[in-house]
Order: C-alpha cells, then structure tokens, then sequence
C-alpha cells in the first residue's frame, strides 16, 4: 500500500511540474483574449508568366492574446498575356502571427487562401482556388500603424481554361502591408 501512495504522490508532482509549462497561444491559462483590430492595405508584386504584376487589396482582422490574427483579405490583379486582359480576385481567410509584436521590429508570417475568380478576355470565367503564405517583417511605425514587407509564393489552381492553365498564375509574391488599428496589452 505505501508504494501505491508513493506513486500516486510522484505522478501529483509530475502533473504539477507539467502544468507549468510555458504560455503559447492555444494553452494560455485556457483563454483566449480578444486584444485588437487591424485593417489595412496590401500591395504585392506577384510573378505572371515571365513577368511581373500588380496585385492590389486590403484586408480586416481581429487580434487574438496580441499577436495571433484572423480575418478576411481581398485582392484584384489586371494581368496581361499576349494582347488578353486577365484579372484575378477573390476573397481569402487571413490568419497571422506576429512573432514580439510589442517590439519595434519583429517578424511576421501570413497565410491567406479562399477561392477565387479568373476573368480571361475572350475565352470565359472559372474558378479557382488561390494559397498564398508568406514570412517577412513587421515595424511599429506609430501606436496604430504598423508597415510591413513580406514575401512568399502564390499557389492557384482549379483552371480549367483552354490555352491557360494554373502555372501561369503561381509564382513567388513579394508584398507591402499598411496596418492600421489598435492592439491594447
């Protein structure tokens, strides 16, 4: 019997020792903080078929225990392939994690992707499915502006188009983010 208290006393002090873990985002004390709201601008120059485009939207989210991010982003691209006008949009879950976002500089890293539509002049409408992750870095310019620069690869697909098809539209991405918002401690 005194080895079964033993044991049972040795396991109390293992899950207490366990249970002082560190702090992440899914385990913090069990909450989960809603700390700010941000929306802004983003612009990106994204790789089409050998060349380069514009890419042009915005985007809205909440701030979850200050540093995580979820919300919507929206994008447009006017894209031109031997005399045809192509634009691409669509509407994307934003999610976000800013790496000490409390310091001036700190790291960033985004993933958005949601499905979208391609518009090719002439031939017809499809739809596609559009992932696009990026990393970069992050600088508290004021209070409620941060501005941001961060790169990544674009992946479309679901194109059915004739004479078109996915790779011409997945690339690597380089963009600008203009955040503003409030993120109280």
């Amino acid at each position: 019997m005194k080895k079964l208290y033993t044991l049972l006393f040795c396991l109390a002090i293992i899950a207490q020792v366990d249970a002082q873990r560190e702090e992440t985002v899914f385990n913090h004390q069990g909450e989960v903080r809603f700390t700010g709201i941000w929306f802004g601008n983003s612009n990106a120059v994204v790789d089409f078929d050998d060349g380069f485009s514009l890419n042009s939207g915005g985007f809205f989210a909440f701030e979850l225990n200050n540093d995580f991010l979820i919300g919507w982003a929206g994008y447009k691209s006017d894209l031109t392939k031997t005399g045809q006008n192509i634009e691409i949009k669509g509407n994307d879950l934003l999610l976000g994690y800013t790496f000490r976002s409390d310091r001036v500089i700190h790291p960033m890293v985004y993933m958005q992707a949601g499905g979208g539509k391609l518009v090719v002049e002439d031939i017809g409408t499809d739809r596609v499915f559009v992932a696009q992750p990026t990393f970069g870095v992050e600088a508290n310019i004021a209070r409620f502006f941060r501005l941001g620069i961060d790169g990544g690869y674009r992946f479309v697909s679901g194109n059915d188009l004739p004479d078109f098809n996915n790779d011409d539209l997945t690339g690597p991405v380089l963009n600008l983010r203009l955040k503003f918002g409030w993120s109280w401690r």
